[in-house]
């Protein structure tokens, strides 16, 4: 069976927390995802005065990320669970901890669009496309992911997930709240952090196989 990889990042500044992990998936598999769109979901994007900054990539993103923010029990039902019924290696005991996580949340408020923190996001996504060195929060220029927000303006609370893999935004979105061999579940803690309130996105292709993605997080 073909294997496709995607590897994944995570770094808190306020906590200096930084992890990364890396999942093997059988490739080819087809995925009963939902049809059709939570039309709340869509109407709370489509009102963000940056949406159509976002490319088509960045918004299906955009849109699962806060469908999983409005419905994280739904997210593991409709999302979570097919995908790892068809991935055996997925069985274990992050996938255990992601229901009940999922489970047992509430609602939190959908990610807020923020201009800066798109420009942070998709700036990152594109250096480290371009750069085909793997991911890293550091910039080709030497830069930290702290510097970058405190250029930004943001020198409080911030948080950036990086995944790359093959072109399928759902199971980036997947991948970073299982979490798979990292156990300080850094991606998922901040997806599902309800003191994070904006996100910037960027998703760019890295070459016809792989496409990074950046979270960038903040506070109000």
């Amino acid at each position: 069976m073909k294997q496709i990889l995607f590897i994944f990042l995570f770094f808190v500044s306020a906590i200096t927390t930084k992890s990364q992990g890396v999942v093997s998936l059988i490739s080819a598999v087809r995925y009963d995802y939902p049809v059709g769109w939570d039309d709340e979901v869509v109407a709370f994007n489509k009102s963000q005065p940056n949406y159509n900054k976002l490319n088509n990539r960045e918004k299906e993103y955009y849109y699962w990320i806060n469908y999983s923010r409005k419905n994280p029990d739904m997210f593991w039902d409709s999302i979570c669970a097919p995908i790892i019924k068809k991935q055996p290696s997925l069985r274990t005991k992050y996938a255990i901890s992601l229901k009940a996580d999922l489970i047992k949340a509430d609602a939190l408020p959908m990610f807020r669009l923020n201009d800066t923190l798109l420009r942070t996001a998709g700036s990152h996504a594109k250096d480290v496309a371009k750069t085909k060195k793997g991911i890293s929060h550091n910039s080709t220029n030497g830069k930290t992911f702290s510097d970058r927000m405190k250029e930004a303006g943001i020198r409080v609370c911030a948080g950036e997930n990086i995944g790359m893999g093959p072109d399928d935004m759902i199971m980036a979105l997947f991948l970073l709240y299982l979490d798979q061999g990292l156990p300080n579940l850094g991606h998922r803690k901040a997806l599902l952090n309800k003191e994070y309130t904006s996100i910037g996105i960027g998703v760019v292709q890295q070459d016809k196989n792989y496409v990074v993605n950046v979270q960038d997080f903040s506070c109000k």
